[in-house]
């Protein structure tokens, strides 16, 4: 019997109170399904999952984005000195931002599987990890990816001023912004509807478009 992933509220509110005060803590039963393609794609393995979202201070925490809103621009250095702002993609390519912490279990078991995204759609979408910084360091993050074999690019958000502006209150948590700049999923569960919709802004990419329109204009001359 096929069990399907519960249905999840993907926008989350909070009150007043601190994250100190208190945490949120969703159980999640589901299943992913192995991908026919591409091939190298790594499929998570059926699991029973109790996800604990940990919760972090919200001193300067922005309100929640929803589906629709205009991501918040934003300028940051990769742990490897490269710059990246949001509005170099609005117009040119969606981006994929993942927001993570090394002492978050189930933060490291989803890396390899982003990992694979990155390999696979990295022309066509913008992945970046964003270590949100809070008991954390650049250390920490270098000695896990150099164990588990990781090269996503990553921004260190030592004062947490990217992480509150995107309203996150736990992690994992994961934000997908279309090539118009504008927030169109954000969840705290890796499944195949983040998976699905990945290869949707993907494939409208106008990069993909243009490289497709070339083949078949090269395959109509030849």
């Amino acid at each position: 019997m096929n069990t399907s992933a519960p249905t999840l509220t993907e926008q989350h509110t909070h009150g007043n109170e601190t994250m100190f005060e208190k945490s949120l803590t969703i159980s999640a039963l589901w299943r992913s399904k192995k991908k026919p393609s591409p091939p190298k794609r790594s499929a998570l393995k059926s699991l029973f999952l109790a996800m604990t979202v940990v919760a972090l201070p919200s001193i300067t925490q922005a309100e929640n984005l929803t589906i629709g809103d205009k991501a918040p621009d934003f300028t940051a250095t990769t742990l490897t000195g490269d710059v990246v702002r949001l509005s170099d993609f609005v117009n040119n390519k969606p981006v994929y931002l993942k927001f993570w912490a090394t002492w978050c279990s189930y933060c490291k078991v989803e890396m390899p599987h982003l990992q694979a995204i990155y390999d696979e759609n990295g022309n066509d979408i913008e992945v970046l990890t964003v270590n949100v910084g809070m008991n954390d360091s650049i250390a920490n993050i270098e000695a896990f990816y150099k164990k588990v074999g990781i090269t996503l690019p990553t921004v260190f958000d030592k004062k947490g001023a990217l992480t509150s502006s995107y309203g996150v209150v736990g992690t994992p948590y994961h934000v997908l912004i279309n090539k118009q700049g504008k927030v169109a999923y954000q969840t705290f569960l890796a499944t195949d509807k983040l998976d699905q919709t990945i290869t949707l802004l993907s494939q409208d990419n106008p990069t993909t478009k243009k490289n497709t329109k070339s083949n078949a204009n090269t395959g109509a001359a030849q």
